[in-house]
């Protein structure tokens, strides 16, 4: 981590922060009656650790609200070894009963089902809160995710996009890519790269770095067209199906051609370091024409010192509207604890951070994307809009949220499983039908261990707090 540039970051917030409070100041003084100064209190925060909070919100807190002492409850404590994460969870926030919950997409769901979260639709009438101008898919992911209600916003969303290499495309005379592509469409324009060479380096069509099994790129197609790895219940593997059959022959024949590399991590560590990243990531050294990644892509041309004439469009979609992507994620997620009796403190926190005011203080310290509207960024003179065009459809289910219905240890096994019948598939030995008829028998058998070795948790009964 760039431990400098959190600094100056840190740095640039709390000036813009002071100069807004020193205005905000000025202003009461112009007026007759002064607001009287904020209750003085105590606030328990359940966050990642106290040196995170520190790094991303001391500022803020300082600056916005000094009246408030603030307790950070680390949940980095529900992690570890022989820890099963989301009991420790529930146990935390059952004893403790924070008055704010900082999540993310990855709890968020669970927690309000759970009734761990206090539902904050009545805090948004009461003080006409403006949602509208916060961007759709967040409000729809966490209407959805609640069961109706908002427990909980967020300032801040990723997605992804297209990037592309304009300078590969023009030296290869290859049209750019454009909103409104399928995957067929991708794969036909990562073909026309087959053979090409930047001296005694291949370039590639279409590259996804960072892929440290073959199935997760398999998988992360499948998703974008709304396949699942199991049924919604999470009883009965769906793999064997002719959906699945067209996402497996397409990677595969085009890892057979050279249209995609078949690269993961330069070892297998088990986890990604800095080499690694920078010896996957073949689309900033100019040797892909194409990736789709999130805003993580950015920060990582301009770290590398990348020169490549890079753009973005909208990703493929099945359907070439591309305006849905499985791997919409919100990180932050302002919550406020079932069990406080602080919640209009807590609401006054996460009303400022989701404000307008905390995001014209983001836009200029971060390449963040923002959720509330009329903060779309241009870096390096492109503009960021592509992001922003993503909608949200619970209907179609995948994303970055896990079944939660299906023993955790499933997936690991699954995977190893995968990406043996892709060696297979690779080698000439079975038919694409053929392996997904024996990863379907196959996956079923370890789905059923799991659920033996690992039953879940009973479904909660209560709803979320009110």
């Amino acid at each position: 981590m760039d431990r400098s540039g959190t600094t100056r970051n840190r740095k640039n917030k709390l000036l813009l922060l002071l100069l807004a409070v020193a205005l905000a100041w000025s202003a009461a003084g112009c007026s007759d009656a002064p607001a009287a100064p904020p209750e003085r209190g105590k606030l328990k925060v359940a966050y990642y650790s106290q040196e995170m909070f520190d790094d991303q919100y001391g500022d803020y807190f300082m600056a916005k609200f000094p009246e408030l002492e603030v307790e950070v409850i680390a949940t980095s404590d529900t992690m570890g070894p022989g820890k099963n994460p989301q009991k420790e969870m529930d146990k935390l926030l059952d004893e403790q009963k924070p008055d704010l919950i900082i999540t993310g997409s990855w709890e968020y769901q669970r927690l309000a089902a759970g009734g761990k979260l206090y539902e904050l639709d009545s805090f948004i009438k009461q003080d006409k809160f403006d949602i509208e101008n916060m961007l759709p898919a967040a409000i729809d992911y966490l209407r959805a995710k609640g069961g109706g209600k908002l427990y909980g916003l967020a300032p801040q969303f990723s997605t992804s996009v297209l990037y592309y290499n304009k300078g590969l495309f023009d030296t290869y005379k290859v049209p750019y890519p454009k909103d409104g592509m399928t995957w067929d469409d991708l794969f036909e324009l990562a073909g026309k790269f087959r053979g090409a060479k930047t001296g005694t380096d291949r370039i590639y069509g279409f590259h996804q770095p960072l892929m440290m099994f073959k199935f997760w790129l398999v998988r992360s197609m499948g998703q974008d067209m709304g396949l699942h790895v199991t049924d919604a219940k999470g009883r009965t593997v769906t793999i064997d199906t002719e959906a699945w059959q067209k996402v497996f022959s397409q990677i595969t024949e085009a890892w057979k051609n050279g249209s995609i590399p078949v690269i993961a991590g330069k070892n297998n560590k088990g986890r990604w370091d800095k080499e690694d990243i920078d010896y996957a990531d073949l689309f900033s050294q100019g040797r892909a024409a194409m990736t789709i990644s999130g805003p993580w892509q950015i920060n990582q041309l301009q770290q590398s010192g990348s020169k490549i004439d890079w753009q973005i469009v909208k990703p493929p979609s099945p359907d070439g509207t591309g305006s849905w992507q499985p791997n919409f994620s919100l990180n932050p997620i302002f919550a406020i604890g079932a069990g406080t009796e602080q919640a209009d403190k807590a609401w006054k926190v996460i009303r400022y951070f989701n404000s307008a005011e905390a995001a014209k203080v983001e836009s200029k310290t971060s390449n963040s994307l923002l959720t509330r509207s009329g903060f779309v960024k241009t870096v390096d003179g492109r503009s960021m809009e592509p992001f922003y065009q993503v909608k949200y459809d619970d209907t179609l289910g995948g994303g970055m949220d896990l079944n939660p219905n299906i023993p955790s240890r499933f997936y690991e096994e699954f995977v190893k499983k995968a990406d043996e019948q892709i060696e297979r598939i690779m080698t000439g030995k079975s038919t694409v039908r053929q392996a997904l008829q024996q990863l379907q028998k196959e996956g079923q058998q370890v789905l059923d261990e799991a659920w033996l070795a690992e039953p879940p948790e009973p479904e909660a009964g209560g709803g979320a707090a009110k």
